[in-house]
This record gives structure tokens, sequence and C-alpha cells, in this order.
């Protein structure tokens, strides 16, 4: 293949997919170091990911006025379609990029030069799928560093410290919420007495999440008591990674949080319920897993009609002990 001078990377939408597919993006910025890669995608990913110089120019979504006339003025060599979506291979396809490369699904092959079939979901991880796809534009894998995070976002962190009285307290952080489902959530009840456990080991406590999950954080954190704060929907995902970055531990449901924890680096407990962590497991150095799946997992139901066993075995006491192997 010969060299790629303008790449066109369309990326995923979810954080914790955007988050799996950096082998994807180190892989492809190594290739091809001389290229201009221009990244499209949801502005608060671009934001995060900036830290990486991984592009040269961004395109955020939903896209400005001309956004099609300036990804075909742009003249793409390639365009690297991360989403499943009929409408981001549409928008690589109008972008016209000689090459196309995406997975095969939702019937848009046709707007593809390179659909490449998955394989079914958790036989590979969803970041050797992206492997797969960088890898037909020529990459090949690379070390993966840490994820990084800008100034601007330490200082927001460190403000966001001090307001609730951690100036140079080791903290941990919880995070109760999953924008999935509640097959993705362990009960309150025990995000809480783990959070009591935690405080009893003489760490305070960060209860972290978005917006729309900020009365459920609060709860967590008042059953904690005193030792215990929420933040949620007062963080930037920034000063977020930027705050995991810190922290002593990170405990999350499968969400978007354990996939930024996990890839600064920091001590990372994940719970597992109707999902399948060898398909989504975080990416990390230093990453536990709790998943104790019945024999009807992983099912990848957002809800469940029969009482959310594959949550309910996982016991306070397990996900304690995956944490102090981490903090050990």
């Amino acid at each position: 293949m010969r060299p790629l001078e303008r790449v066109l990377v369309r990326l995923s939408n979810w954080l914790g997919d955007a988050l799996m597919a950096r082998p994807a993006l180190h892989a492809l910025r190594a290739a091809y170091p001389r290229a201009e890669i221009t990244a499209c995608g949801p502005r608060v990913l671009l934001e995060l990911l900036a830290p990486e110089g991984l592009w040269q120019r961004t395109e955020a979504l939903p896209g400005a006025p001309g956004l099609t006339a300036r990804l075909r003025d742009a003249r793409f060599d390639a365009a690297l379609v991360l989403p499943p979506s009929f409408s981001s291979a549409w928008l690589a396809y109008r972008s016209g990029a000689r090459l196309r490369v995406g997975f095969a699904h939702e019937g848009r092959s046709l707007l593809l030069t390179r659909a490449v079939r998955r394989p079914a979901r958790g036989d590979l991880h969803l970041s050797r799928e992206y492997l797969r796809l960088a890898e037909c534009l020529g990459a090949s894998e690379v070390p993966l560093p840490g994820l990084g995070v800008n100034e601007g976002a330490v200082r927001e962190a460190a403000a966001l410290r001090a307001r609730a009285g951690l100036e140079d307290r080791p903290f941990a952080i919880l995070g109760p919420g999953a924008a999935y489902g509640p097959a993705k959530r362990w009960s309150l009840e025990r995000f809480a007495a783990l959070g009591l456990e935690l405080a009893a080991r003489g760490l305070a406590v960060l209860v972290c999440g978005v917006a729309s999950e900020r009365e459920t954080c609060e709860d967590v954190a008042a059953a904690i008591g005193a030792q215990a704060r929420s933040l949620a929907g007062v963080t930037s995902l920034p000063a977020q990674a930027a705050l995991c970055a810190r922290a002593t531990l990170t405990v999350s449901n499968d969400s978007g949080l354990a996939h930024l924890a996990a890839a600064t680096g920091a001590p990372t407990v994940v719970v597992f319920g109707s999902t399948s962590s060898a398909w989504t497991a975080p990416l990390g150095p230093c990453v536990r897993v709790v998943q104790r799946a019945p024999v009807c997992s992983p099912c990848f139901a957002r809800d469940c009609a029969i009482g959310y066993a594959c949550l309910a075995a996982v016991q306070v006491g397990m996900v304690t002990s995956a944490a102090g192997e981490l903090v050990a």
C-alpha cells in the first residue's frame, strides 16, 4: 500500500468504545507519522483525546454547516470508520475518500471499499476488532501509552478536590451509574457498603457520574456519610480523567468511567453484569474484572425479567478483595 497522506477517522460515539479504539488510533499514527489525520466525532471525545497528538484537524459532530463540503475538499486518501452505524459509513462515502474501511453492518457494505466482517460478540476484544480495521490500512499494533491529561484538566481536578476538602487526602472513586441500563448497575446498597469499607481503611470517597446520575450518586454518598462527596455532573471529561489518575482506586460498573480510569493507568475494579468482559473489559495495566456469570450470561440485555442474577452474585467482599490486590 502506498503511504497515506490524508486520513479521515470517524470516532465512536461512546466514551468506552472510543477508549477501546486507542490501540487502533495509535497504530495508525505510528504507521503514518507524516499523514494529516482528521478526527470526526463528538466534541467531548475530541477534547478528551486531544493530548494524545493523534490528529491535526477535528470536525465535531453534529457537524457545522458545510461539513460534507469541507471533507470532500480535504481529498482524503482513506477513511477509517469505527462506528458500525449506516450514517457513519455514509459520511465516509460522501467525503470521497479513496479507501473506506469499516465493519460490514446495517447494509452499508456498498458504501465501503473494505467491509470487515465482525466475529460474534465476545470472541475478540473490541480493541482487537478496531485494530483489524486499522490493519486494513497498513497499520500494526504498537505499545499503548497511558491516557494523558492536559494542564487545564489537572488544575480543574485540583480545584474540585479542594472544594471537597481532599487537597492532600488519598481518595477512592465510585461509579454507581451506567447509561446502558439496569443490567449493568450493581446495587446502590452494595456500592454504599463498599464505600463504608473504603472509608474505614482511611480513604475519602468521591462518587462520580454524569449529570443524569446526580441523584444516584448523592444517595450513595449520603449513605457512606461524612467521608464521601458526590461530584456527579460537575466535572468535565478531561478533569474526570485527571481525578481518576490521582485516585488510589476506582470501582465502577461497566461504564465509560471504568474505561476512563483504566486508560489513565489507575487501579480500577469493574463490576460486570449482562455484558461480556471478554469483549469490552477496560484496557489498562491495573484492572480487575469482577463477574459471576450465570448460564444466561452474557445476554447483553439492558433490563432483566428474572432478577439480575449476574449482579446479585457479585458480593461486596469479592470487590474489596479485588481492590485489595490492586492497591497492595
